[in-house]
C-alpha cells in the first residue's frame, strides 16, 4: 500500500529595511494558505540574520539560512541544496536579485514545480506557474519559450487572509486620512505626507493617522516634524489589526506596493507615491480602474503638489465614494487562496 506524503514547498524571498517587507509579507500569506488549507510542509530559504528570516520563524516556519557572502559565491548551489534539504516538491520565488536562470533549469529537470510571483526577469520563462497583478509591463514582456501557465489579474494578487474579509465601511463626518508607506519607508515618504497634510490648513477638518511599519527608519525626523505641526497627527505602530485600521479610513496616502492592494481590498482609495518609474507604471492600473491617484516617483513630487491632490479628493466626497466602490469591485483579497490552490493542485507525488 502506498502512502501519500505531505507536499513540501520551499519559498525563496527576503526582507530588510532598505528593500522593504512586501515580498516576505505576501509569501507568508501564501505559505499560510498552503500549510492550513492544503496541509503542505513549508520552509523558507533566506539570508541569515535579516528581518525577513525573523518574520518567517515567528510564524513557525523552518528557515534554511545562508550568509550573504556564501550566497554571492554560489547562489545556485545553495538554493539546490536548500531544495534537497527540505525535500521540496515545489519552489516559490519572490525575489529581485541575481538568481541565475540555469539554477531553475536544473531544478526543473529534477521535477521540482517552480512558481514565480510578479517576476520581471527571465526566470519567469522557466516557471511552471507565473502570477502577476494586471500591470502593463506583463503585456510587453517577451514570453517566447515559456511553456508554463500564466495568471494575470486582480484575482491573483497575494494578500494576507485578513484582507479577504470585507469590513463594513464606517461613515465619518470628519474624513479619516491614513498615511502608510510600508514596513520601512527607506526614502522617508511619510515625512512628505505629514508635511502635505499640515499644509492643508485649518479650513479642512480631518483626522490624520500615521502608520509606522516595524522597520521605519525616520523616527527622530518624524517626531520633530509632528511636534512643530499645526495639525494633530496620531502616530501608530505595532498595530495588530491593520486591515481594520484601513477599513476605518476614507483615504490613504501610500507608497505603491503590496500595501496598495491591501488598501484596495479594504475599499480605501489611495494617493500613491512611487519608489521607481516601474512602480509608477504599475500604479497606473489603479488610476485606470478608478481606484486612486498616482503622483509618480516620490522625489519629483513636492509636498504642495501632494497637498493639492489630497484637498481635491477630500472635497469631492461623491468621487471618493466611487473610488471606494471601484476598489472593492476589483479586489476581493482572495488571491492567496487561489494561488495556493493552483500550486497544490499541480504538485505530483510518486508512490
Amino acid at each position: 500500500m502506498s502512502v501519500t506524503l505531505p507536499s513540501s514547498v520551499l519559498f525563496r524571498c527576503d526582507a530588510w529595511p532598505a528593500m522593504g517587507y512586501g515580498h516576505v509579507v505576501r509569501c507568508l500569506a501564501l505559505a499560510d494558505e498552503l500549510r492550513e488549507a492544503h496541509e503542505c510542509e513549508v520552509a523558507f530559504a533566506m539570508i541569515r540574520g535579516t528581518p525577513g528570516a525573523s518574520m518567517a520563524v515567528a510564524k513557525g516556519y523552518r528557515v534554511v539560512a545562508l550568509d550573504r557572502e556564501a550566497l554571492a559565491r554560489n547562489y545556485a548551489g545553495w538554493l539546490e541544496a536548500a531544495v534537497d534539504e527540505v525535500g521540496a516538491d515545489a519552489l516559490v520565488l519572490d525575489v529581485r536579485n541575481d538568481l541565475p536562470v540555469a539554477a531553475l533549469r536544473s531544478l526543473k529537470e529534477k521535477g521540482i514545480l517552480i512558481a514565480t510571483i510578479d517576476d520581471p526577469s527571465d526566470r519567469r520563462l522557466m516557471a511552471d506557474l507565473a502570477f502577476y497583478p494586471p500591470v502593463p509591463q506583463v503585456g510587453r514582456m517577451d514570453w517566447r519559450g515559456f511553456s508554463g501557465e500564466l495568471s494575470v489579474g486582480w484575482e491573483w494578487v497575494v494578500l494576507r487572509r485578513e484582507f479577504s474579509r470585507r469590513a463594513v465601511r464606517e461613515k465619518h463626518d470628519v474624513p479619516v486620512v491614513l498615511v502608510t508607506m510600508g514596513g520601512s519607508d527607506p526614502c522617508g515618504m511619510t515625512l512628505k505626507a505629514v508635511e502635505a497634510l499640515d499644509l492643508l490648513g485649518p479650513d479642512l477638518d480631518l483626522r490624520s493617522l500615521v502608520l509606522l511599519g516595524p522597520g521605519f527608519l525616520h523616527h527622530e525626523a518624524l517626531e520633530e516634524l509632528v511636534a512643530g505641526a499645526h495639525r494633530k497627527f496620531e502616530l501608530l505602530s505595532g498595530v495588530d489589526d491593520i486591515a481594520g485600521l484601513m477599513a476605518r479610513s476614507d483615504l490613504a496616502l501610500g507608497s505603491f506596493g503590496v500595501t496598495s492592494y491591501e488598501l484596495a481590498a479594504m475599499g480605501v482609495p489611495g494617493i500613491y507615491l512611487c519608489l521607481t518609474e516601474d512602480h509608477a507604471e504599475s500604479a497606473s492600473t489603479f488610476v485606470e480602474a478608478g481606484m486612486g491617484e498616482c503622483l509618480g516617483v516620490h522625489d519629483r513630487v513636492t509636498s504642495r503638489q501632494l497637498c493639492r491632490a489630497i484637498r481635491g479628493l477630500l472635497l469631492d466626497r461623491p468621487g471618493l465614494q466611487r473610488m471606494a466602490k471601484s476598489c472593492t469591485r476589483n479586489m476581493d483579497g482572495k488571491g492567496a487562496r487561489r494561488v495556493a490552490d493552483k500550486i497544490a493542485g499541480r504538485i505530483v507525488h510518486g508512490d
